[in-house]
């Protein structure tokens, strides 16, 4: 990673840092906006079905201004509710140090510590809403709310690791606006990735650990969405890697297609005309043969992992 990729990408991680800790970075301290009261009484209700088991959400209670209750972001002109950041935190990681009774322990801990229980249709009231994270949840292997493709506001919808279950709603592609869609780590499976078509300006889409394995157009969705700069699916079952004729998503920066044992014994040659490559992961696909060559002219990218393939020689001539 070179200097100027790495400065940016510290930058980017802090300020994800201070945003999770402190949703409120986004508002101005001494505007004092005010809470619009119905959207107060739309989020008490949204609460009123939520299991909190650490109380985290104490200072959503009473007549107080909502725009300054935890993890809710309010517009500082309109005073409308335009985020909810209600994610839990990442499990913690194992230590090899740790016995594993003290590992089980802080598991338990933190299975306990997430928002559960349901998602109510309220929140179809926050007419303003842009923002919605609850990722690192545990909704119990219940369906993704059919509700949640209303909120036609959406640009930016996290539902990673949140113990959904399921078939994916299709409804989820009425969200016209929306730039960021992550699906990771939950039990979902589709049947057709068709409704992706409704998100023309998605930038962003992470569906890894979803079981995509029925969707044979999946590629020729994916293509439609010329805006796109991060695609991950990795370990999707995906079966077969198709040829396309021409790269609409041209401006792709990130690709993550690993851990897929893709039937196609060597990398499609599509992926070699991404020319503003930063990442790509490609490991755990049983691909064989030499390294491609024409790896090369992805002149841009700085990171590459092709470990856990079958490839029989390694090319003198590609340089990265």
């Amino acid at each position: 990673m070179d200097g100027s990729l790495r400065v940016v990408s510290f930058l980017f991680l802090g300020f994800l840092i201070i945003a999770s800790i402190h949703p409120n970075f986004f508002s101005s301290g001494e505007s004092k906006v005010r809470c619009i009261e119905s959207e107060r009484q739309t989020i008490l209700m949204f609460k009123q079905h939520l299991r909190d088991p650490l109380n985290r959400l104490a200072s959503w209670v009473g007549d107080e201004n909502c725009c300054e209750w935890v993890g809710v972001v309010c517009h500082n002109v309109t005073s409308h509710v335009h985020q909810l950041h209600l994610r839990s935190f990442p499990p913690p990681s194992y230590d090899y140090s740790t016995d594993v009774d003290t590992y089980d322990a802080k598991i338990e801990a933190y299975e306990r510590s997430k928002f559960g229980d349901k998602i109510t249709p309220s929140l179809l009231d926050l007419k303003h809403l842009n923002y919605l994270d609850l990722s690192y949840n545990n909704f119990n292997g219940t369906q993704i709310p059919k509700f949640l493709g209303s909120m036609g506001s959406l640009r930016y919808l996290n539902l990673s690791n949140a113990g959904f279950g399921g078939v994916i709603p299709y409804h989820l592609g009425n969200l016209s606006n929306l730039h960021y869609l992550n699906l990771e780590g939950n039990g979902l499976y589709v049947n057709n990735l068709q409704w992706l078509s409704g998100l023309p300006l998605l930038q962003h889409l992470d569906m890894s650990y979803v079981n995509l394995s029925m969707a044979f157009d999946w590629l020729q969705v994916i293509n439609k969405h010329s805006s796109l700069l991060e695609l991950r699916l990795s370990n999707c079952t995906l079966h077969y890697i198709p040829s396309i004729s021409s790269v609409n998503f041209s401006s792709l920066a990130i690709l993550d297609l690993s851990s897929n044992y893709f039937e196609n014994t060597s990398i499609p040659s599509w992926i070699f005309g991404l020319r503003n490559m930063l990442s790509l992961d490609l490991y755990n696909n049983d691909f064989q043969g030499p390294i491609p060559v024409d790896l090369q002219n992805i002149t841009s990218i700085r990171h590459l992992d092709l470990s856990n393939n079958q490839f029989q020689q390694f090319n003198s001539k590609l340089v990265v």
